[in-house]
């Protein structure tokens, strides 16, 4: 019969110690799986949106959550409270917006972190002004179809000549089949509105002219509209003014050596516009040349350019301009004829960019701007190694030069600015050139430089 022997339950045999060692071993892993808890992968972004005025909750108020392309939407509560749940951390942009107030008027940024799974958002919305009313013609009934522009001054403003009024469009909108034009979603301040009959309508009565509220044809006369944050001015009527004009008549005058072959191909064409650029021009299409005479009717007083071009109506899509003219004529109360244009070719003008001494040679990019209702613009020319440039097929008119540097990486340390430009011994860098034909000389582009500051070093 076995006996038990000292140290028998002290030592535990071989088949014990296997049976508790994997034992320990798991309750090891049970205590590491406890202590380490996985860090959270989601977080909750909520809060309200009010009305900044009156500070009122907005019910159903849309609220944006945005990080990159994610982009989630939820609405706001009768409490104007919105949350949302489960939200992956990261960065997003919160913003609001609700109908009768400002897009978006607010937009705040939020970090879920797995320090910070919550994040309590207070957005404000500013309440919107409203400009709406009536456009109606000189006898008082509703035009439908009719440009609207919502203007204000630029900001800041600039220096205008006394009498003038220089106004900048912020808005568009066209008047319905009631002759109804709305602007909403604005913010509180002085604005101008102008009205623009339909042009080119079978049913247009030329003689209703582009009218300023309430009821004048030029800025200088017209009447701001001011409205405070959340006003909603409803009767801005606008009544077209009829005025008849007069009539601009003349010929065009073409060179002795004018192209004459393929004559059904070739198309001249005459068109008058204010040449006050910041002044709204009533839109009209230009009048063919029959037998060399042309005829504009119905102008109000003013200064117009009237410019003819003769084109090559074989190459479609883009017809090139064989021959053009332009006179600037002044309208009064009576009718101007005798007006003659005289035609001239296309022609190139040569040029060279002149560098002061201390300044390293880089190109110049060059582009002559015209103001023309027949030219398109030009692609700007880059000027040589050497400097020199061509200004190609310039046609007469009034022309403008857009320069700009393009320094090379050896030259970065430059800055570089132009110095004066002269189409042959005249002054053209600040107020541009008028071209009637070939000019005498060259043009030449005096640049100036200065040595970039060094980059500050930073000590830390």
């Amino acid at each position: 019969m076995p006996t038990c022997r000292s140290g028998d339950f002290a030592r535990p045999g071989r088949s014990v110690r296997k049976i508790l060692l994997p034992l320990l071993g798991l309750s090891t892993a049970i205590y590491a799986q406890i202590v380490t808890l996985p860090s959270p992968q989601t977080g909750t972004v909520d809060g309200d949106v009010t009305d900044t005025v009156l500070h009122d909750p907005i019910s159903g108020a849309r609220v944006k959550l945005q990080a990159g392309e994610r982009v989630l939407f939820t609405r706001c509560d009768a409490t104007g409270r919105f949350q949302f749940q489960e939200v992956p951390l990261g960065d997003y942009a919160v913003s609001a917006d609700q109908p009768g107030y400002l897009a978006a008027s607010q937009l705040v940024r939020a970090r879920l972190s797995a320090d910070r799974t919550r994040i309590e958002v207070h957005l404000s919305l500013r309440p919107a002004a409203v400009i709406a009313g009536k456009v109606t013609d000189s006898a008082g009934v509703p035009m439908e179809g009719v440009a609207i522009d919502l203007l204000t001054l630029p900001m800041p403003p600039s220096r205008t000549v006394p009498g003038t009024r220089h106004l900048v469009a912020v808005a568009s909108a066209s008047t319905n089949d009631l002759g109804e034009y709305r602007f909403a979603r604005l913010s509180p301040g002085s604005y101008y509105l102008i009205a623009h009959p339909r042009p080119h309508f079978d049913d247009t009565d030329e003689t209703e002219r582009i009218t300023y509220y309430p009821r004048a044809l030029h800025a200088a006369s017209a009447k701001p509209v001011a409205v405070a944050v959340g006003q909603e001015l409803p009767n801005i009527d606008i009544q077209l003014i009829r005025q008849a004009g007069v009539r601009i008549s003349g010929r065009v005058v073409q060179p002795a050596d004018a192209p004459r072959s393929r004559p059904f191909l070739v198309n001249t064409d005459v068109f008058a516009r204010l040449q006050d650029a910041s002044q709204p021009d009533d839109a009209r299409l230009p009048v063919s040349v029959v037998n060399g005479a042309f005829e504009l009717q119905n102008f109000l007083p003013g200064q117009y350019v009237v410019e003819a071009v003769t084109r090559d109506q074989a190459d479609f899509g883009h017809p090139r301009i064989l021959l053009a003219g332009y006179r600037t004529v002044e309208v009064g109360e009576k009718d101007i004829d005798g007006v003659e244009i005289a035609m001239k070719p296309p022609f190139d003008i040569q040029g060279a960019v002149v560098f002061d001494e201390h300044c390293p040679a880089v190109p110049v990019s060059i582009r002559a701007e015209v103001s023309s209702r027949f030219a398109t613009m030009p692609p700007p020319v880059t000027s040589a190694a050497s400097g020199e440039f061509t200004l190609p097929s310039l046609i007469p008119g009034r022309y403008k030069l857009a320069i700009r540097p393009q320094p090379a990486v050896t030259t970065a340390n430059f800055q570089y600015s132009v110095a004066s430009a002269k189409l042959g011994e005249r002054e053209i860098s600040q107020n541009g050139f008028e071209l009637t034909g070939q000019p005498a000389g060259v043009l030449h582009i005096f640049m100036a430089c200065s040595a970039k500051p060094a980059p500050r070093e930073v000590v830390r």
